[in-house]
């Protein structure tokens, strides 16, 4: 895995926890139900999941035909 790679995965995951626990903070203090909050951990896994398949850095085709060859 290049550092590209990694560095995505880990700015990522950074940022959807930062998320979830500003919303989850915003949810118990203004809305103060239970429901709402296992909607939103699971609206905040679904958009992490979707972005990352989006925007994850692929390989190259050519480094996969290079390891195929040795």
């Amino acid at each position: 895995m290049k550092k590209r790679a990694v560095r995505f995965i880990l700015a990522l995951t950074a940022l959807s926890v930062l998320v979830w626990f500003i919303g989850e903070i915003l949810i118990g203090i203004f809305i103060d139900r239970y429901w709402v909050s296992v909607v939103w951990a699971v609206l905040c896994l679904i958009a992490c999941c979707a972005y990352s398949l989006w925007k994850c850095p692929r390989e190259p085709e050519k480094d996969e035909e290079e390891d195929e060859k040795k």
